[in-house]
């Protein structure tokens, strides 16, 4: 499998240059293929979302270089970083961020008409698509405010999927939600990884979820301590 995903020596400082200066990540190097179900642990103020947010390119590292499907993102400017981001990353988010007066539908199509600017035909039709595989097609008029917590993580994961991303980043997707409709959620991830390709990396706290992920990383006090892969799936696991 081709590389996806390749950190080189990532670090991320904050208040740099000043008395305060804290340095967060010390030096990330990670490498993850296209296809990788990937799940990312640690304890709570480990850099973890810092991480994230770095690999999804809402943040820019300190130091070293961040290569996205062969594209050099640290060269990039802003206005390529959001190109690239829009086209080859999807969300998923520990509180979904859902339009609360909109549609099913409407969420769905949102990432398409941000990148197109106005609303087509097909933009419904690919939205309906995926919510018909996410099993919430029948609610597609329904307002997201008038929905369950795991339907709404349900439609998050949709819209996430909207652009065809080549990478999806979950930050704690199930954390909100009770362990039925969390091992839905992630079940349902994990369909679309294997069915579609499409490479996940998530961060949970849940151990019984990462055990189901073909590979774990652990990321303690801003450096990888971890990285092992699952024996009992390798690779070829079903949604639970």
């Amino acid at each position: 499998m081709a590389e996806l995903l390749v950190l080189d020596g990532i670090r991320k400082s904050y208040n740099v240059g000043s008395p305060v200066e804290t340095e967060i990540l010390h030096g990330i190097d990670l490498v993850m293929k296209a296809g990788e179900f990937v799940a990312l642990m640690g304890p709570s103020g480990c850099g973890k979302s810092t991480l994230l947010n770095i690999i999804g390119l809402l943040d820019r590292p300190t130091s070293g270089r961040l290569f996205i499907d062969g594209n050099d993102t640290t060269s990039l400017d802003e206005a390529a970083l959001t190109r690239l981001r829009g086209h080859s990353i999807g969300f998923v988010f520990q509180y979904h961020h859902l339009i609360s007066a909109f549609t099913a539908r409407e969420n769905v199509v949102m990432p398409m008409l941000v990148d197109r600017g106005r609303p087509d035909a097909a933009m419904e039709e690919r939205a309906d698509e995926l919510l018909d595989q996410v099993d919430l097609v029948k609610w597609r008029d329904t307002r997201a405010m008038n929905m369950s917590g795991g339907q709404q993580q349900r439609i998050a994961v949709a819209r996430a999927l909207a652009m065809n991303p080549l990478l999806v980043l979950a930050d704690e997707p199930t954390g909100n939600l009770d362990t039925a409709s969390a091992q839905g959620v992630f079940g349902l991830m994990r369909r679309f990884n294997l069915e579609r390709g499409t490479t996940f990396l998530i961060v949970t706290h849940n151990h019984d979820l990462a055990a189901q992920c073909d590979r774990v990383i652990e990321l303690v006090d801003g450096r990888l301590t971890g990285d092992r892969r699952n024996p009992a799936i390798n690779g070829v696991a079903q949604p639970g």
